[in-house]
C-alpha cells in the first residue's frame, strides 16, 4: 500500500504537464548544445584549413583537395579559400542562432524549475549534470 504522507503535495494534471514540458524543453536544449559544440568544432577545423593553405603556399596549378560530403575536390587556393569562408559565415550564423535559441530554452527551464520547486520542494528532481 502506498504511505501518502502529509507535507507532500499531490500532483496534478497541470503539474504533469510542466513537468513534462521541461523534460522536452531540456532534451532540446541537450540537443542544442551537442549542436553548438559540432559547431564550434567545424569553425575550428575551418580555421586550422586556413592556416594549412597558407603554409601550402601559393604555387601556381596546384590543387588542394576540399571534402564535399564523401567526395574530394581539387581547387586552388583563393577558390578554396572563398569556399571555407563561406563555410565560416554559415557556420557561425548558424551557431549565433542556436546559441539565441538555447538561451531562450534555459530561461524557460528556469521558469518552470521555479514554480514546480515552489510547489514541490525537495519532493522533486529537475536538476542535471551539466547545470
Amino acid at each position: 500500500m502506498l504511505d501518502h504522507s502529509d507535507d507532500q503535495p499531490a500532483v496534478t494534471a497541470e503539474d504533469q504537464r510542466l513537468i513534462n514540458k521541461f523534460a522536452r524543453l531540456h532534451q532540446n536544449f541537450a540537443q542544442l548544445r551537442e549542436e553548438m559544440a559540432a559547431l564550434r568544432t567545424d569553425i575550428e577545423n575551418i580555421n586550422e584549413a586556413v592556416d594549412e593553405i597558407l603554409l601550402f603556399g601559393d604555387d601556381e596549378g596546384q590543387a588542394i583537395p576540399y571534402r564535399i560530403g564523401q567526395t574530394f575536390v581539387h581547387s586552388d587556393s583563393d577558390t578554396l579559400n572563398e569556399q571555407l569562408e563561406k563555410d565560416k559565415v554559415k557556420s557561425a550564423a548558424d551557431l549565433e542562432t542556436k546559441e539565441s535559441k538555447s538561451s531562450e530554452l534555459s530561461e524557460q527551464m528556469s521558469q518552470l524549475k521555479a514554480n514546480l520547486y515552489e510547489k514541490f520542494g525537495d519532493h522533486i528532481n529537475l536538476e542535471t549534470e551539466k547545470d
